[in-house]
């Protein structure tokens, strides 16, 4: 991992600055949930601030689109980064006032517009990767991004709850635009470096935003092996969004309970972020023979697994079942995004890269919705539907790669 990081030197810059700016885009995400619970409209508030989370990532087909047109990509980012921190300012100035519900949707207007630069700014580098990284090493590379965005991920959520138990939430804010104006000099910094790899890319500006946005979902799902990744991984992190909820539910029952009810749904959702980072650590070394579509089909199976152990009330089989699903999960996924960068034209990737996360993430948020829907019809019920999930994902890869 060092001589690679060593070898590839601009390549580790480039994704070290992107990875601090993601410590931005979760920092504040835990502030502004619990000022949305402050409120009398508390679940409302939540919701508006979870939309405010998920809706840029859904409109990755445009935005990606959109950043494959532009030239000046470089100057884009450093841009994008200082807006950033701006938006970030004036909502530590807004912060003065008292929590209202008017200021909570002014807040998450303005959250979405600073997630809307930040999904920019991803789609963007995306075509830089290609031609940093050399083709066989793709892989490694995919796999250092996955294991390090992870841990950023609970890192900086870890740190957005720490820093509310000493500080007040406009610090916080006006943390989080220091960040961003951090990030904003770091690309200026090596600005000149990127800008010679960028005269390699070939930006698109007259090119019909529609016929873009077409384009990248034909080009997708012609490829029926990197669809059928796409769908299985798309379906499987469905899976992960459905389990927490039931989870929560199954320890009403549960005759064995590790400490106390929270410590035991963090132990389930510390084996997932566990075990995906293992796989994502493992993917480039070991088991590179085996096909990703055979770590799909063994994640389907342990689905099924995982509902026999929600009806056998069998928390140990549940707890294992997650842990081997998320290690196949993090075993595949960065294999699935160096086939996405190797077999996609740089100048493209912006969008195609985009498109691939809006699918990935539209999923898990209609599982958490459904699966308690279904429990609060029949907990038991909900728990056979995992069994069907698994049995459907099954179908499915079979479909799709049906005369492949």
């Amino acid at each position: 991992m060092i001589n690679f990081i060593k070898c590839n030197t601009l390549f580790s810059k480039l994704t070290a600055i992107s990875l601090f700016s993601k410590i931005g885009d979760r920092l504040f995400y835990t502030t502004m949930l619990m000022l949305a619970t402050s409120l009398p409209q508390a679940n409302l508030a939540i919701t508006i601030v979870s939309v405010s989370e998920t809706v840029p990532l859904l409109l990755g087909f445009f935005i990606g689109s959109i950043a494959d047109r532009q030239q000046h990509k470089v100057r884009r980012m450093i841009i994008n980064s200082l807006l950033r921190s701006c938006i970030y300012t004036l909502m530590g100035f807004l912060l003065n006032y008292s929590s209202t519900f008017i200021l909570i949707v002014i807040m998450a207007s303005l959250n979405f517009l600073s997630d809307i630069f930040g999904n920019y700014s991803s789609a963007l580098t995306a075509p830089f990767t290609k031609l940093l990284i050399k083709r066989n090493d793709m892989e490694q590379a995919q796999g250092l991004i996955s294991v390090t965005s992870q841990l950023v991920n609970v890192l900086a959520t870890f740190t957005g709850s720490l820093l509310l138990s000493f500080f007040l939430s406009q610090t916080v804010a006006f943390l989080n635009a220091l960040i961003f104006l951090l990030v904003g000099i770091l690309f200026l910094l090596v600005r000149k470096k990127l800008e010679s790899i960028e005269n390699k890319i070939k930006a698109s500006p007259n090119d019909p935003l529609r016929q873009m946005i077409t384009g990248n979902l034909k080009t997708i799902f012609q490829n029926k092996i990197i669809l059928n990744d796409l769908f299985q991984l798309s379906l499987i992190n469905g899976f992960f969004g459905g389990i927490t909820p039931i989870f929560v539910l199954f320890l009403k029952d549960s005759a064995v309970i590790f400490f106390s009810k929270p410590i035991t749904i963090a132990i389930l959702s510390s084996s997932i972020t566990i075990f995906m980072i293992i796989g994502s650590e493992i993917s480039p070394k070991y088991l590179t023979k085996t096909s990703t579509t055979r770590f799909n089909m063994i994640s389907n199976l342990f689905i099924i697994i995982a509902g026999i152990g929600f009806l056998q009330q069998n928390i140990y089989l549940i707890l294992f079942s997650s842990s081997i699903i998320a290690l196949a999960l993090g075993i595949v996924s960065p294999r699935f995004s160096a086939k996405i960068i190797n077999n996609y034209p740089a100048e493209r990737l912006g969008g195609i890269v985009t498109t691939v996360n809006s699918m990935l993430v539209v999923i898990p948020p209609i599982t958490a919705l459904i699966f308690p829907i279904l429990a609060s019809l029949s907990l038991p019920f909900s728990y056979l539907c995992f069994i069907i999930y698994g049995i459907t994902l099954l179908i499915i890869s079979k479909l799709i790669l049906w005369k492949s």
